[in-house]
C-alpha cells in the first residue's frame, strides 16, 4: 500500500513536470519585422506605443545605417543576407535573377547569393522558417525554395492574421514579415505627412497584436523580435545622400538582450543577419562582411550605466526662410518628458531655456531642443529658420508640385543654393506647366542683379 501511494506521487509529479515544460518551448525563435521607408528620425516622431514598449524590454539603435544607394532591393537584400551590394550584386530596384548586373562572389545552384534562410535549411534542415510580406517583389531577393512557407499577401491586418495562425501551428524557428505601407504612403503623401505617420502607427498597432499572441501561446520567453526598415525616405520617395534616408532605426528584445537600452555603437544593416544567426546558434558564413550586434546582448562586460531611449521633441514649424514671424511650438510623445532649447546653435540641457509656452521668432535662428526624462537626453532636434529681409510679399500664379515644394516661395529668393538632390527642400519644381512669381519688395528700390538656379536630371524625370 505505501509502495502504490508512493507511485501516485511519482505520478503525479511527472505529470505536472510535463505540464510545465510543455508550456516552456526550449526552441529559440526570431521574428524579423520589416517596415518600409521609416526613418530614424521619422522613428521618432511617430505614435509607437508598440514598440516602445518593446524597447523597454530590449535594446534600440538610431545610427544604423544602410547601403548605398538607400533604396528597397540593396537594403533587404542585405538585411536579410549579411552583407552589402558588393557581395550580393542587388544593386537597384529593377534587380531580377534574370537581369542581375554581376555576379554575386558566391551562389547557390539558382543563382541567390547566402542568405539567413540559407543557413537555417543547410545548419538545421528540419527547421521550419516563414515569411510573409505585401510588396511582391521582396520575394526576388532571395531563394524561396529554401523557406518553409512564403506568401504574398495584400494589407497589413491579413500579413498578421495569416502569419500568426502559422507561427501558433508551425511554431516556425525564423519568420520575416514585411510590412510597406508606410513606404507605400510616404511615395504618395509625402514622408512627412500625417497620413505617412498615421501609417507607421498603423503597423505599430499590428506589432502589438503579434505580441499579445506570442505570449498568449506562451512562446514570447522564447522569441526574439528584431524591427528594422530598409531605409527612410525624403520628400516623396528616396534613394538620396541624406541622413534622413541613410539612417534607420533598429530594434531587438527577447532573451538575452540588455533591456531598456539606447545601443550607441555604429550599427548597419549587414549586421542584422549575423545576429539572427547568433541567437539560432548558425555559423556564419565567410562571404558574409556584418557582425552580431554584441553591444545589444546581456555580458559580464556590460557597462554599468547605459543610455535610454528618448525620443526627440516635435516642432511645428518646418525648417525653411520666412518674410515675417513665426509661431514655434514644441512638444513630445513621452508622458513625464521635459523639452529645453536653445535658439543660437548651442546644444541644449538642463540648464537651456525649458519649454512651457509657443514662442515666436523674427529673426534668423538656429533652434537645437531634446526632451529630458528621468535624467536621459533624447536625440537633438535641429531647425534653421531664415527671414528675408526686403520683400514684403511674393505670390506664385502656379502652385508647385506636390513632390517638389521647396518650403514655400520664399524658397526662391532666400539666397540658398540647392544640391543634387531633387528632394531636397530648397527646390520648387513645376510639372508640365509655365509659371510667374511676383515679388513685392514694399518700395521703389533699384535691382542690381538676378539670377536663376535650375536642376537638370533626366534620371529623376526632370
Amino acid at each position: 500500500m505505501q509502495l502504490l501511494k508512493q507511485l501516485a506521487i511519482f505520478t503525479s509529479f511527472l505529470f505536472l513536470f510535463q505540464q510545465v515544460t510543455a508550456q516552456q518551448d526550449p526552441v529559440k525563435r526570431v521574428i524579423l519585422i520589416g517596415i518600409g521607408g521609416v526613418s530614424a528620425e521619422a522613428f521618432q516622431y511617430a505614435n509607437t506605443p508598440e514598440i516602445n514598449n518593446l524597447i523597454r524590454k530590449g535594446a534600440v539603435s538610431l545610427n544604423t545605417r544602410g547601403v548605398m544607394p538607400t533604396l528597397v532591393a540593396p537594403n533587404w537584400a542585405t538585411i536579410l543576407s549579411g552583407a552589402g551590394p558588393e557581395q550580393h550584386g542587388v544593386t537597384s530596384d529593377s534587380w531580377s535573377l534574370a537581369n542581375p548586373g554581376f555576379a554575386p562572389t558566391v551562389k547557390d545552384a539558382e543563382g541567390y547569393f547566402t542568405s539567413i534562410f540559407t543557413l537555417l535549411r543547410k545548419q538545421k534542415p528540419g527547421a521550419v522558417s516563414a515569411m510573409f510580406y505585401d510588396r511582391e517583389w521582396l520575394g526576388t531577393y532571395v531563394n524561396k525554395k529554401l523557406i518553409s512557407k512564403e506568401q504574398y499577401i495584400q494589407g497589413q491586418v491579413m500579413i498578421t492574421s495569416v502569419a500568426l495562425n502559422f507561427i501558433r501551428k508551425e511554431k516556425p524557428v525564423l519568420t520575416f514579415l514585411y510590412y510597406g505601407l508606410p513606404d507605400a504612403t510616404g511615395q504618395k503623401k509625402g514622408f512627412n505627412s500625417k497620413e505617412y505617420y498615421q501609417a507607421i502607427n498603423d503597423i505599430d498597432t499590428e506589432i502589438g497584436k503579434l505580441v499579445t499572441d506570442l505570449q498568449e501561446a506562451k512562446m514570447d520567453q522564447n522569441t526574439t523580435i528584431i524591427i528594422t526598415s530598409g531605409c527612410g525616405g525624403s520628400g516623396f520617395g528616396h534613394g538620396g545622400e541624406s541622413m534622413i534616408e541613410l539612417e534607420v532605426p533598429w530594434i531587438i528584445s527577447g532573451p538575452g538582450i540588455k533591456r531598456n537600452v539606447l545601443l550607441e555603437m555604429p550599427n548597419d544593416n549587414t549586421n542584422t543577419a549575423p545576429t539572427i544567426a547568433r541567437i539560432l546558434g548558425l555559423k556564419t558564413p565567410e562571404e558574409w562582411i556584418g557582425n552580431p550586434v554584441y553591444e545589444a546582448f546581456i555580458s559580464k562586460s556590460s557597462s554599468a550605466r547605459t543610455g535610454r531611449y528618448v525620443p526627440k521633441p516635435l516642432c511645428s514649424l518646418a525648417e525653411g526662410s520666412f518674410p515675417g514671424p513665426q509661431l514655434v511650438e514644441l512638444s513630445t510623445n513621452t508622458q513625464g518628458a521635459e523639452i529645453y532649447y536653445t535658439l543660437n546653435g548651442a546644444s541644449p540641457g538642463h540648464s537651456s531655456k525649458k519649454y512651457t509656452s509657443p514662442f515666436t521668432i523674427s529673426k534668423n535662428s538656429a533652434l537645437n531642443a531634446v526632451a529630458i526624462k528621468d535624467g536621459y537626453s533624447s536625440q537633438t532636434l535641429s531647425r534653421i529658420f531664415t527671414f528675408v529681409r526686403g520683400v514684403k510679399t511674393a505670390t506664385l500664379t502656379t502652385q508647385p508640385s506636390p513632390k517638389y515644394k521647396g518650403s514655400g516661395v520664399t524658397s526662391l529668393f532666400d539666397g540658398l543654393i540647392g544640391s543634387s538632390n531633387p528632394g531636397n527642400n530648397q527646390w520648387m519644381g513645376f510639372d508640365s506647366t509655365d509659371f510667374e512669381v511676383t515679388i513685392d519688395l514694399g518700395e521703389v528700390k533699384p535691382v542690381k542683379s538676378m539670377a536663376l538656379d535650375v536642376l537638370q536630371l533626366p534620371s529623376a524625370m526632370i
